[in-house]
């Protein structure tokens, strides 16, 4: 194993989209560290089959392989007999500790050697099931300490999450991993479902005590961080997501802000062995550290705040100096991947603090919503892609970076793609992370409001074309009759409409401007339900929304601490109750990687009965109109593509014809809506799809379906 020559790094005022390089290398063997040394993991066969889906008939990982492909080469369900599928078995999550919100079990479950593995419950317990009959085999409830923080940690992390991660060395030793809601790394045996004695405390590392809480020091541990995701393994070595405590308005999320100070989302490497932390990457630069200048000082007007300003801004005004010193989060709450291979983990990054104003941390924000390309040995970083400067919108990377070998222009590409909320499938090469296609740095709107300095580019890609509708204007307002679209045009004459990328805009107390309307919205677009690839065909499918959302600032109210944060009083307008845009409100589309370019588009989900039977459409043809929920997640295997509608909408999967977007077959469930990511794995000798859904009484459950 060698190095190749260290690329020199081009200067920063040259770079806008174009990702920083230090050294590139090609791993061969991902290296971890054991209890009582370092150890080398050889993946050897296991890389081959790192971006061809799920292996073995099972579903290991959670987006199948460690490319989060989410696709299974499993073909005894075909198009020919999924209408026959039938109810296997049903898995209440009822009495497994107090139930998440609706539509927060938002799981993809694990299936090794015929045993299925989920999260249950909004505290996280980790259930195993046997997978052909859906018996519960074992349980693990975590303790009081695993409990902390429960009334205070950010709202979308009281969930039972997204799943849990599968651990092996090969000789026996065979592990579950899952975070907890409080940002707790818990190792179990696989078989019995008991905390592991050798991995850190009694089976439990306590993730919060290896962040920078000595460099925020106005920052406050509890509730301020927590997690979503499960997290990604390369050999020996574990990275878990973090979710920080982001919200919008100071002090909504928390009893405890501190902004526009908190505490940065650094990426943190664990051993699976020990539990012993192996390396930090520092997401907000440190001292000395690469992209530091990106970090400018902030106005001085902003600190003159009506109500006050925090505590620490009189007790720390050195820290005033730069705002790398104070700002916060840029967490990595979607899931990480791995390339097994180049020995390479992705993460995906989020906005720094905060979402809508940037005023107190002016520059491009360096490694804010980026995909950072991290040595899994060292937690060198080999490669980065800013996918946007100085971000303001809350278009944070809601998935995991999809990786997939392709052919374009005749010539073999490691891909990497990262799907955004505002519409954009970026396609990298995952071993430098140069553009597969051009990415050109184009002019945007800027800001108007005082001490906000916008980036005055953001990077689009030339291919794929977005796949998301991407700002508003008048020709975008809904108009099913002529009088709902002279209504349209009169609700938003007091609103700031424009391209991708308008800043959002300072309220009027006179009522002349009453905040900017966006499309794509803060949620997107895509989010966290993400997409799926056919890794034989490089066929890409993505699952997005078309929803607006209303970015309005307002004065710094008591308690804030800031000048300006954005407005909650009021949202999107509508136009007598119907949506303010046109139809689809939801769809798939499926891109072909190897030209870039779109192959078809339909609605997802059917015309909602409030659209259907509203007063002002009757006699009127409305077409389908696909629905505005996020959908559940997208499962491709060899024949077909599965998806359902998600927590609001109606109680099918569907699966669809890859080629063409047809639909085959609806898959009735027997009560509600799907709330989670759609598997597929064999158990004896059948193939079996099982999804979360809601039942009778909107409790979550996991439906298995089976041809009988």
């Amino acid at each position: 194993m060698s190095d190749a020559a260290p690329r020199r790094a081009p200067p920063l005022k040259a770079r806008r989209g174009r990702p920083f390089h230090t050294r590139h290398r090609v791993i061969r063997c991902a290296v971890g560290a054991s209890v009582a040394a370092s150890a080398v993991v050889c993946l050897g066969a296991a890389a081959a089959t790192a971006q061809s889906g799920a292996a073995n008939a099972e579903w290991g990982v959670f987006g199948a392989d460690a490319g989060a492909t989410r696709y299974s080469p499993l073909d005894q369900i075909h198009s020919g007999n999924v209408g026959d599928l039938e109810v296997a078995w049903r898995w209440s999550a009822r009495n497994y500790g107090t139930p998440p919100p609706s539509g927060r079990m938002q799981v993809s479950p694990l299936v090794v050697d015929g045993i299925l593995y989920t999260t249950a419950g909004n505290q996280r317990s980790v259930v195993a099931i046997e997978a052909a009959t859906g018996e519960t085999l074992w349980i693990w409830r975590p303790s009081e300490n695993e409990r902390r923080w429960g009334d205070i940690i950010e709202p979308v992390a009281r969930s039972s999450g997204r799943g849990v991660s599968y651990w092996t060395d090969g000789a026996g030793d065979e592990r579950i991993f899952v975070v907890t809601p409080s940002y707790q790394l818990v190792a179990l045996d696989a078989r019995t479902g008991h905390p592991v004695q050798g991995f850190g405390v009694a089976g439990v590392v306590d993730m919060m005590d290896d962040l920078r809480w000595d460099e925020r020091p106005a920052a406050q541990r509890e509730g301020r961080v927590a997690n979503t995701s499960p997290p990604a393994i390369l050999g020996n070595v574990i990275v878990a997501s973090i979710s920080m405590h982001t919200g919008s308005v100071p002090t909504r999320a928390s009893p405890n802000e501190v902004w526009p100070m908190n505490v940065p989302g650094d990426v943190v490497a664990y051993d699976a062995r020990s539990g012993r932390a192996l390396w930090r990457f520092n997401t907000v630069p440190a001292e000395g550290e690469y992209g530091i200048e990106t970090w400018e000082r902030a106005d001085e007007a902003l600190w003159d705040v009506s109500t006050g300003t925090h505590d620490w801004v009189q007790q720390y005004p050195e820290l005033l100096d730069a705002s790398w010193k104070y700002t916060g989060n840029v967490g990595h709450w979607a899931p990480v991947t791995a390339d097994e291979e180049l020995g390479l983990f992705y993460v995906p990054t989020e906005t720094p603090t905060n979402d809508y104003f940037g005023g107190y941390r002016p520059g491009d924000n360096l490694f804010g919503n980026s995909v950072v390309a991290l040595d899994a040995q060292t937690g060198e970083r080999v490669w980065h892609f800013q996918l946007t400067h100085h971000e303001l919108w809350d278009y944070d990377p809601p998935t995991a970076p999809i990786l997939v070998d392709i052919e374009v222009d005749g010539v073999p590409v490691k891909a990497l793609v990262q799907l955004t909320k505002q519409g954009f499938a970026y396609v990298l090469d995952r071993e430098t992370g140069e553009p597969v296609w051009p990415i050109e740095e184009r002019e945007v709107p800027q800001s108007d409001v005082p001490g906000e300095r916008t980036s005055p580019t953001q990077p689009f890609p030339t291919k794929p074309p977005a796949y998301e509708r991407q700002g508003i204007g008048e020709d975008d307002l809904i108009d099913f009759t002529p009088e709902l679209r002279a209504e349209a045009l009169r609700v938003v004459e007091n609103y700031r409409l424009g391209p991708l990328y308008t800043p959002p805009s300072l309220i009027d107390p006179d009522g002349v401007n009453l905040g900017t309307i966006a499309l794509p919205g803060a949620g997107g677009g895509a989010n966290w339900p993400g997409g799926a690839v056919d890794a034989e065909a490089g066929i890409l499918f993505v699952a997005s929304r078309t929803t607006p959302s209303l970015f309005g600032l307002i004065e710094g109210t008591e308690r804030t601490g800031v000048r300006y944060h954005v407005s909650r009083a009021q949202g999107v307008p509508t136009v007598r109750g119907l949506p303010l845009v046109k139809p689809p409100y939801g769809r798939i589309t499926a891109i072909d990687l190897t030209v870039g370019e779109i192959l078809w588009q339909i609605p997802h989900g059917a015309t909602p009965d409030y659209i259907r039977s509203h007063p002002s459409l009757q006699g009127v043809e409305v077409p389908t109109t696909g629905s505005q929920t996020l959908g559940s997640g997208l499962l491709v295997t060899s024949t077909l593509l599965f998806s359902g509608e998600g927590a609001r909408g109606e109680p099918v999967l569907r699966a669809y014809d890859k080629r063409t977007g047809d639909i085959v077959h609806e898959i009735q469930l027997p009560a509600g809506p799907t709330i989670g990511f759609p598997i597929t794995y064999m158990a004896g000798g059948q193939q079996y799809i099982v999804v979360a859904a809601l039942d009778e009484e909107s409790v979550a459950e996991l439906v298995a379906f089976t041809l009988r």
